[in-house]
């Protein structure tokens, strides 16, 4: 119905003669991050749906408005900040995404602000926001920084609170996938195709052109987490229905082409074709299949990670699959932010984690303690 590909009426038909479980009907449209989208979409096609449902969801799309409105002060501020030190970096996702792509920010949820970064600028865009009160999710030592950077993606920080006990994650990220993938660009290479734009409420923003934001945003969506919750795929059928002109489809399938994952992009290809009704002007996509609301309440945690798991390697062939599946087990043993926050000892003790951590999986697998 958003996209103009499905008839109100057939919609309002399936309403008024099929019974809904609308307490579960909520629950998918929370885990998946669509509350604001479903809530417009009812009041736009003048839908009836359960009373006590369109009130919660009323009460959402306030919640979500004003959420949407600190995060952009947020990006704002942030890169008026980075500008002063003569730092580029590059929003993606998000609220950034929403403000671009969608035809109203509240049609999209956002907990965080992402921006990818420059290897290289790391240790300054972390003093900077040090100094302008954001705090680390961890305190990394400066000494332990270069394994981060080469065994991880990103660092977290907090936001000041505002008046209203609002604060939010920022995200700073070098990498745009975990080192067990195949390589995959990186900043140096999307920073070449950054372009102003003027956003829904007429100032002007920079970003990533509509290719090469596809590509940036593709290999969270349909790579890193495959269409797991369902407003990955409407991030995607908004940004090639606002950008229809400007993508370059070719470019797009040469580089996911080039770091074989041509599988991902046809399976969220087919995705959006066959649930959204948009027609991509791509001949030929093969079928590859997909899956949809694989999303649970876990955000976080062990059994989300072999979840994914299980999505990314069943679009691999026996052999990909295997060698992937192995090395998403042993990043499991490195070392994460939390273990090294842990410890301030020298770098080259960081490998002695290696064999603590194995020794506490194998209790917790044998207590069946999580």
């Amino acid at each position: 119905m958003h996209f103009g590909t499905q008839p109100i009426e057939d919609v309002r038909h399936f309403l008024d003669t099929e019974v809904l479980d609308w307490n579960g009907f909520y629950k998918l449209i929370l885990i998946n991050d669509i509350r604001g989208f479903i809530y417009d979409i009812i009041n736009v096609s003048q839908l009836t749906l359960d009373e006590r449902i369109h009130d919660t969801l009323k009460k959402d799309a306030m919640a979500i408005t004003l959420f949407g409105t600190y995060q952009e002060g947020i990006i704002r501020d942030l890169m008026l900040e980075f500008e002063k030190l003569d730092i580029t970096v590059i929003p993606h996702k998000g609220n950034t995404l929403a403000t671009r792509y969608y035809k109203k920010p509240l049609l999209r949820e956002s907990s965080d602000i992402d921006f990818l970064v420059s290897k290289d600028d790391v240790l300054r865009l972390r003093k900077c926001l040090h100094e302008n009160g954001y705090e680390s999710r961890y305190d990394i030592s400066e000494h332990q920084m270069d394994f981060v950077k080469r065994f991880h993606r990103e660092l977290c920080f907090k936001s000041p609170k505002s008046k209203l006990g609002i604060s939010c994650s920022v995200e700073t990220q070098w990498k745009l996938l975990e080192s067990y993938f195949d390589e995959f660009p990186q900043y140096e290479f999307f920073v070449q195709h950054l372009q102003s734009y003027t956003a829904i409420d007429g100032s002007s923003r920079v970003c990533l052109t509509p290719t090469y934001d596809f590509l940036c945003i593709a290999s969270h969506h349909l790579i890193r987490e495959p269409l797991v919750r369902f407003k990955y795929l409407i991030d995607l059928a908004c940004l090639v229905q606002t950008s229809e002109n400007q993508l370059d489809w070719e470019e797009v399938k040469s580089y996911f082409k080039l770091y074989n994952f041509s599988s991902f992009l046809w399976s969220g290809m087919n995705a959006l074709e066959e649930i959204t009704g948009l027609q991509l002007p791509v001949a030929d996509i093969p079928s590859v299949s997909y899956d949809l609301f694989t999303a649970t309440e876990d955000r976080t945690g062990r059994s989300l990670f072999f979840r994914k798991m299980k999505l990314i390697t069943v679009k691999q062939n026996l052999l990909a699959k295997m060698k992937l599946s192995l090395k998403m087990r042993l990043s499991i043993l490195v070392p994460n932010l939390k273990d090294l926050s842990m410890t301030t000892a020298p770098a080259w003790t960081i490998p002695l984690i290696i064999p603590m951590k194995s020794l506490r999986f194998l209790y917790t697998y044998l207590t069946k303690k999580n």
